[in-house]
C-alpha cells in the first residue's frame, strides 16, 4: 500500500506524520521523485527490528551515515507504543557530513530536491493480533489491522538555486494549483530563478554558493540593445567585450539599433560608417555613407567616409580601372586570351592585349605568323629533301 504527495520542486528538509487511531506502521519506506513521479529512490527505511531492515532493506541500511545521499533504516519509529497519535519526524539533513555546509554541497542538494514524495506502508504494527485471535477465539481483533495517518507536514525550501533567500505565490497559479515562486536577486530570473534576466546575459547561468558568488551581468551594446543571448563560442573565442572592458563571457546583442549590427553592436551596418570622433555609445555614430555613385558599392570606409570602389575600379579614389578592366569610366573586364597574354591584362584606354610572341591580334586569340595550331601556337617545321640524281650509262 502507498500513497504520493506531489508539489512543485523543493529542498525538503523534514517530514513529520501523525498517527490516527492506529499505531505507527512496522515496516515502511519513505520515497521521493525529482522528475514528477517518473522515476522514485528511497530516501528513509523504518522498521520494528534490525533483523527485518537487513531482511527487506539490506546490511548497508543499518551502517551509520558516512555520505550525503547515504540511505539508512531506522527502528525509532515503529514501536507500537502510543498505539494511537504516534508521531514521526524524519529529518532528511540530521548527521549527513555537509549538513553545516549544505549550499556548498551538490550532493546534499540532490539528496533533499523532490517533486513528489511517497509513503510506500509495507505492514501494519499488529502486536501478534492475528495469533490472540486464535487463542481467544476474539475475530474483532484482525478488524483492527489498518492504518491511520491523521496528519502529515512536510516542510522545506524553494529551489532558488542561491538567488533568492524567500519566495512568494506566483501569479500564474490557477485555480487549486499553487506555485510558489523565489524572490530572485542577482538579476536572475525565472519560478527557481535558473536563468539570467533579459539583457544580463554576459556570463553563463550558474549556482550562487558562499564559496563561488556568481551574480549575472549586463551585457555591453553600447547602448543600441537590452537583449542579449550567451553564446558559448562567443565566450571560447573570446569574442565578447564586457562592461569592464575585458573580453570576458559571451553576451551577444541582440535586435542592435541606431544602424549597428555585431556582437556588441559595435560595428556599422553596411552602407553605414562611424566618423571621426564618434563613440559606440552615442545614438547616431554610424552615419549613411552617401556613396550612391556607378563606381561604388554603396559602403565607405570608417572614420574618413570615403567610398569604397567596385572591383572594376582602382582604390582610393576610384578614378580609373584596376588590372584586368579597362574603358573607363564603363570599366568592364579585359578580354584576353589569358594563356596568350603577357601579364594577363588589357590596355586600360581601348582594352588591347599584350601578346606573347606566338599569339597576335587585338585579344591575343590567334596564332602569330610562323605559328599553328591554336590555342597551342606552336612553332611551324620545315623539312629539306636533298635529291641525288642518278643517270644511267
Amino acid at each position: 500500500m502507498f500513497f504520493k504527495i506531489s508539489f512543485q520542486e523543493f529542498h525538503v528538509a523534514y517530514i513529520f506524520i501523525r498517527m490516527g487511531n492506529a499505531p505507527r506502521p512496522g515496516l515502511w519506506t519513505l520515497e521521493k521523485s525529482s522528475d514528477y513521479g517518473k522515476n522514485w529512490t528511497p530516501w528513509q527505511h523504518f522498521s520494528d527490528s534490525e533483523t527485518d531492515c537487513e531482511i527487506y532493506f539490506g546490511k548497508d541500511s543499518l551502517k551509520p551515515i558516512k555520505k550525503d545521499d547515504d540511505v539508512i533504516c531506522t527502528t525509532e519509529f515503529s514501536k507500537i507504543v502510543p498505539l494511537e497519535a504516534g508521531e514521526i519526524i524524519v529529518r532528511l539533513l540530521n548527521s549527513r557530513p555537509s549538513a553545516n555546509n549544505y549550499f556548498n554541497s551538490t550532493v546534499l542538494q540532490e539528496w533533499t530536491r523532490a517533486t513528489n514524495v511517497r509513503i510506500r506502508l509495507l505492514r501494519t504494527k499488529n502486536l501478534l493480533g492475528h495469533l490472540m485471535s486464535v487463542a481467544r477465539q476474539d475475530p474483532t481483533v484482525t478488524r483492527r489491522y489498518f492504518y491511520s495517518i491523521k496528519d502529515i507536514s512536510i516542510g522545506g525550501r524553494c529551489v532558488c538555486n542561491g538567488h533568492a533567500n524567500t519566495c512568494t505565490l506566483d501569479p500564474r497559479s490557477r485555480n487549486n494549483t499553487r506555485l510558489l515562486a523565489c524572490s530572485c536577486q542577482h538579476h536572475t530570473s525565472g519560478i527557481q530563478c535558473e536563468r539570467c534576466s533579459e539583457g544580463y546575459e554576459q556570463k553563463k547561468w550558474r549556482q550562487n554558493t558562499k564559496e563561488s558568488p556568481f551574480r549575472c551581468e549586463p551585457c555591453n551594446c553600447h547602448n543600441h540593445s537590452n537583449k542579449c543571448i550567451y553564446s558559448e563560442e562567443a565566450d571560447l573565442n573570446g569574442e565578447s567585450l564586457d562592461i569592464h572592458g575585458r573580453f570576458e563571457g559571451g553576451g551577444v546583442c541582440q535586435d542592435c539599433m541606431h544602424n549597428t549590427e555585431g556582437v556588441n553592436c559595435n560595428k556599422c551596418k553596411p552602407r553605414f560608417y562611424r566618423p571621426y570622433g564618434k563613440n559606440w555609445n552615442e545614438s547616431d555614430v554610424c552615419q549613411p555613407c552617401n556613396c550612391d555613385y556607378p563606381y561604388s558599392t554603396g559602403n565607405c570606409e570608417e572614420e574618413t567616409g570615403r567610398c569604397e570602389c567596385r572591383v572594376e575600379f582602382q582604390e582610393p579614389y576610384c578614378d580609373s580601372c584596376t588590372e584586368g578592366h579597362f574603358g573607363y569610366p564603363n570599366c568592364r573586364p579585359c578580354e584576353c586570351f589569358l594563356n596568350g597574354t603577357k601579364g594577363y591584362h588589357c590596355e586600360s584606354t581601348d582594352g588591347k592585349c599584350p601578346c606573347k610572341h606566338n599569339f597576335d591580334g587585338d585579344y591575343c586569340r590567334e596564332c602569330a605568323p610562323g605559328f599553328f595550331n591554336f590555342p597551342e601556337c606552336k612553332r611551324k617545321q620545315f623539312f629539306s629533301i636533298d635529291c641525288a640524281l642518278f643517270y644511267k650509262i
